[in-house]
């Protein structure tokens, strides 16, 4: 299948050939033809869906996936194996030192490749949704305040999703997910309100990164270990 995709560069990257690190952001569009280009398990995860765009749209970003991946570590994209630990975090089983992490929001997709350390990626989709209901989920009862002023404040949920980007990356890169507890991650009040777009903490014991980057309507934030 002839993949149409650009995969642009972010965080300072370069242009994806075999051997580069970093992490690169596409645009995907549903493609009926990607199904067949999957393995198996890929393709069970798909038909899981029940509408036939959202599963045209899935196959696409995965079979373009593995066509990035295949280009950094130069190996053919039929051979290539990504499998999951118990967390969910993907892994390469057959590039054992190579980190990866994936993200996807409304057709959106990045990718982050490491081979010096963890890295966690997240990117959404800036859009307008019940963010007050989720703040739970996201910020600790003395974090929530300066969330929803900045929100407020801006007139718009790029601040929520600064927030979102930041503490999925940072779970990613410690191998949990929001599930890890995003509340206990507490940000610094100059990223919370768009004064500055990173800076660094430790978690989990991990010196961690952080930095979050537009492009567009798109925000996507990485967490590296240092």
């Amino acid at each position: 299948m002839e993949i149409l995709s650009d995969f642009l560069p972010a965080f300072g990257s370069r242009d994806a050939a075999a051997g580069e690190t970093g992490v690169w952001l596409w645009r995907s569009y549903p493609n009926a033809a990607a199904l067949q280009e999957l393995p198996g398990q890929e393709q069970a995860r798909v038909r899981r869906l029940i509408s036939s765009q959202k599963q045209d749209a899935l196959a696409a970003s995965l079979v373009e996936r593995r066509c990035l991946l295949s280009r950094l570590l130069n190996c053919e994209i039929r051979t290539l194996s990504i499998a999951h630990d118990e967390a969910g975090r993907p892994y390469l089983p057959d590039h054992p030192d190579t980190v990866i992490s994936f993200s996807d929001s409304e057709g959106w997709n990045a990718l982050a490749l490491s081979r010096t350390g963890l890295i966690g990626i997240d990117l959404e989709q800036l859009r307008e949704l019940a963010w007050e209901s989720m703040l739970p989920m996201l910020a600790s009862e003395g974090e929530a305040p300066a969330i929803r002023d900045s929100v407020n404040g801006h007139g718009s949920t790029e601040p929520f999703f600064r927030c979102w980007t930041a503490k999925e990356a940072i779970l990613k890169a410690a191998g949990t997910g929001l599930k890890g507890g995003a509340p206990r991650i507490l940000l610094p009040a100059g990223y919370i309100d768009a004064r500055s777009d990173a800076f660094e903490l430790t978690h989990a014991g991990l010196s961690l990164e952080v930095e979050t980057v537009m492009a567009g309507q798109v925000i996507l934030t990485r967490a590296m270990q240092v």
